[in-house]
């Protein structure tokens, strides 16, 4: 049996009134490479804690057996002079020997802090976030050589496809594992999903029978009992045998019924998934567009300060397309999108385009209006269409009236997108939109943009998002725009 590294026991996690967690057992062994998922807020964070040591304000047990290195989802650089740092990993990591580092320059400095003392164990909370794409794959190949066991919280499934083998489920309090990389993961769910409606149709159907069942004994009851008094009145003595037979028939038919409603009761109950609704965003006459390259550039050049991020760049944009603009950090993507939405010289953009952009959390404020009517005030769509964006980003039908200055940042996060998507437009831009949303609400954002008839123009480093979303991939490498075969 492998060695154990961790192990949780009859764990109680509370946040105020809040169960936040409930684990039974929970454990992990040397060599295990375990992802965590789950929803934002759910305590994934936490729980890396709890292994790390962080965090104890907990219930239960919590036995660690291995020396971990832990990365935060948020901390400062670690300060090189006089720290254990390897170099030549900070060398492949490509991160510069200056102050002013960008978000990802950071994230790789960080990570290379964390790996630079070997340990047997490694915590890892969202250790993609801000890194571009050769970031990313250059930590997988760091930690495909790396021999322990290793936890990491990540929502990015490329990330997860990589380096996991099991997976930990964070929902509803509880930590459920599956086997596998996240692709795994799915392909278990769906099973699980397609049980549980095996389970809910033999339910339905088992509960139908019995109270057909239990219907036709009270009608056969009733019927024996129908216009009894008048019959009683006429009764001959040498007929009461008879009478008391039927009486007898009709208490066992009664009786009958009775044990049918009894069996019904005590029937497991199973409960319907939850059906997403199917997502359409209709086009509004107003804003349809007929020219086929609505956003175009001709020797376009986009500086900042001293820096040409594109150099003479020419694109056509079509209509009804998802373009995806790929590249590393700094290299001009986010700069592109800037030149996009305030028509910069070099830019030919229809006169009928109207662009809506993703910004997180920026309509926050202090008011009492409830989630859907502030969404109602800003569509023109029918509000079954706009409960339905709601439930496909997990809200309930009382959450909708929630007001907007209770939300936690996951559910306002949320309203973002939806609003997003709700506004009149024909142009929606989206720059890194996967970052800080939990799987869940990726997800939802696809099925958006899926269903979305407009043109989307977006940035990310999230590999499986754009595979999943794209019809087009640019590459902005050397001050040129390629699209990428």
């Amino acid at each position: 049996m492998n060695e154990l590294s961790v192990r949780l026991k009859d764990v109680h996690v509370t946040f105020g009134n809040k169960d936040l967690l409930h684990i039974e057992a929970l454990s992990a062994y040397m060599n295990d490479r375990i992802a965590i998922i789950g929803p934002n807020g759910a305590g994934k964070s936490t729980l890396l804690k709890m292994i790390a040591g962080i965090f104890s304000d907990y219930e239960g047990s919590v036995q660690v057996e291995t020396d971990f290195n832990y990365f935060a989802q948020i901390g400062e650089p670690a300060d090189p002079v006089g720290g254990d740092f390897n170099f030549e990993l900070l060398s492949r990591l490509n991160v510069p020997d200056n102050e002013g580092l960008s978000g990802g320059e950071e994230t790789k400095f960080r990570l290379a802090h964390a790996l630079s003392e070997y340990k047997l164990g490694l915590l890892l909370d969202e250790p993609t976030t801000h890194l571009d794409e050769v970031g990313v794959e250059l930590l997988i190949d760091e930690l495909k050589y790396y021999y322990g066991t290793l936890i990491c919280v990540s929502h990015d499934r490329h990330f997860i496809n990589s380096i996991a083998e099991k997976i930990w489920e964070v929902s509803d309090g509880t930590v459920k594992e599956y086997a596998g990389n996240y692709d795994d993961y799915i392909a278990q769910k769906e099973i699980e999903r397609l049980e549980i409606e095996r389970q809910y149709e033999n339910f339905t159907k088992e509960k139908k029978r019995l109270e057909e069942a239990a219907r036709k004994q009270l009608e056969k009851a009733s019927r024996m009992g129908a216009g009894d008094k008048s019959r009683k009145q006429d009764i001959k003595p040498d007929r009461l045998s008879s009478s008391k037979q039927k009486d007898t028939v009709q208490k066992q038919a009664f009786k009958a019924a009775k044990a049918i409603e009894s069996r019904i009761g005590q029937l497991d109950e199973v409960e319907q998934l939850a059906v997403d609704r199917q997502l359409r965003f209709p086009m509004p006459k107003s804003m349809e567009i007929h020219n086929k390259f609505p956003i175009m550039a001709q020797d376009l050049t986009v500086q900042r300060g001293e820096k040409v991020l594109l150099d003479n760049v020419s694109f056509q944009f079509p209509l009804g397309k998802v373009i995806a603009i790929t590249g590393s950090n700094g290299s001009g993507k986010s700069s592109l999108l800037h030149e996009v939405m305030h028509n910069a010289p070099g830019m030919d953009i229809s006169p009928k385009v109207t662009i809506e952009t993703y910004r997180q959390m920026d309509y926050r404020m202090s008011t009492d209006a409830p989630v859907l009517r502030h969404l109602m005030k800003h569509t023109e769509y029918s509000e079954p269409v706009v409960r339905s964006i709601l439930q496909n980003l997990g809200f309930t039908q009382d959450e909708v009236s929630k007001p907007l200055h209770n939300l936690s940042g996951g559910e306002a996060t949320r309203v973002s997108l939806a609003l997003l998507f709700v506004k009149p437009s024909n142009v929606i831009i989206l720059d890194e939109p996967t970052n800080f949303i939990d799987l869940d609400t990726i997800e939802a954002l696809e099925s958006f943009i899926e269903a979305y008839e407009g043109t989307v123009i977006l940035t990310s480093h999230d590999k499986y998002f754009v595979e999943r979303v794209a019809d087009i991939v640019y590459r902005i490498e050397d001050g040129k725009l390629m699209i990428v075969d």
